[in-house]
């Protein structure tokens, strides 16, 4: 009968280091995990961060391209405006080169005229 409780003892005693280390085991898997969980949780919050920077910088490349497609038509409109300037340029210069012509000729008729009167006299 002693040997029975001390079988039972010593069993007890096993038992009671088992459930220790158990729950030691159990403890620090669960530290463990509550760490890998804390990780997880930083590292998505960093990848958080990192996609609304690259949602703001898409947006901005977004408004860049808006801006460049309305300088592009302000710049298509700009040359079509500067041909037509050039147009009426070269129509200004053709009519004052005939202007030109047309002055000559009335000072020539009117420098003939005017030699011609004083000799009618």
């Amino acid at each position: 009968m002693l040997l029975l409780r001390g079988m039972v003892r010593m069993d007890m005693a096993r038992r009671l280091n088992a459930y220790r280390v158990l729950s030691l085991a159990l403890g620090s898997l669960a530290l463990v995990g509550w760490g890998a969980f804390a990780d997880l949780r930083a590292e998505l919050a960093q990848l958080k961060a990192s996609q609304d920077q690259l949602l703001a910088e898409r947006t901005q490349q977004q408004e860049a391209v808006v801006d460049l497609i309305q300088l592009q038509a302000k710049l298509v409109s700009a040359r079509e405006e500067l041909a037509a300037l050039a147009d009426r340029r070269q129509q200004a210069t053709a009519q004052a080169a005939a202007v030109q012509q047309d002055r000559t000729e009335l000072t020539k008729l009117l420098e003939g005229i005017r030699t011609k009167a004083p000799q009618q006299r």
